[in-house]
């Protein structure tokens, strides 16, 4: 992989907030001009450190007004009952989010639902329904303070 100099950093720091922004306005605030900000973008794409591109949506005017993390332990750290419980995470629309931590838990789970029964019917007939999971405790979030995906860069 490439060192990342200034202007890559600057270029990450407006890609990571404004995604659909054209080559000639991103060279223009860079201060290069148009084929070296492409070729700088598309190394740091091929060089992975952009993973993709995405449209961020708004849950709520999706109907998805219920948003909990759980914090999950699982029955014993086999490797088929890690398996068991990663093929469940990967196959839930619900969970956006999935961390394995370190302390009292196994696993930080970040889940949205429609509403409160939705939640239930997701904790009660699908997640505590697989035999890995010993404990599942979430926490409601009452009030987003704050939302980003930019890293500071």
């Amino acid at each position: 992989m490439n060192t990342i100099d200034k202007f890559d950093r600057k270029l990450l720091e407006l890609l990571q907030r404004q995604g659909r922004i054209t080559n000639q306005k991103l060279a223009e605030q860079v201060e290069l001009s148009t084929a070296p900000c492409w070729r700088r973008v598309n190394r740091l794409e091929q060089d992975g450190v952009i993973a993709r591109y995405v449209a961020l949506l708004d849950r709520e005017r999706l109907g998805l007004s219920v948003m909990v993390y759980v914090h999950v332990s699982l029955t014993d750290h086999h490797t088929a009952t890690l398996e068991q419980f990663d093929t469940f995470v990967d196959g839930s629309d619900n969970i956006l989010e999935c961390y394995t931590v370190s302390g009292e838990y196994d696993y930080l789970i970040r889940v949205v639902a429609a509403g409160v029964k939705e939640l239930e019917v997701f904790l009660m007939e699908k997640l505590l329904r697989i035999p890995a999971v010993r404990t599942a405790n979430t926490s409601f979030v009452l009030k987003e303070k704050k939302y980003t995906t930019a890293l500071p860069v």
